[in-house]
C-alpha cells in the first residue's frame, strides 16, 4: 500500500543521511506534518567495490506543503545533505 500514490502525497525531501532522516521526522512531527518515507537502496561502485546505501525519500499530503516548508525552515540542515524536490 506504501507504493500507491493517489494524488494526495507529493514528493517534497530527499537525504541519503540517516542522522538528517531523524531531524527532519522530529521537525514534521514537531509541526503535525502527516509524511510517508520510502527508502530506496543504492549501490554506488567505488574502486571495483559495491557499496550499499540508503535513499530516504519523505511524500507528505499536498494540502500541508506550507507546514512543511516552515518546519524545515524552522530547522537548519546543511546545504548538501538534503534535496528539496518541491521548489
Amino acid at each position: 500500500m506504501a507504493n500507491k500514490i493517489y494524488g494526495q502525497e507529493v514528493p517534497f525531501v530527499e537525504t541519503m543521511d540517516e542522522a538528517v532522516k531523524s531531524k527532519i521526522e522530529r521537525a514534521f512531527l514537531k509541526k503535525g506534518v502527516s509524511y510517508l518515507i520510502k527508502v530506496d537502496k543504492v549501490m554506488d561502485r567505488k574502486k571495483g567495490l559495491f557499496e550499499k546505501s540508503k535513499k530516504y525519500s519523505f511524500y507528505i499530503s499536498r494540502f500541508q506543503e506550507e507546514q512543511a516548508k516552515s518546519a524545515m525552515a524552522e530547522s537548519e540542515f546543511e546545504e548538501d545533505s538534503v534535496v528539496f524536490l518541491i521548489q
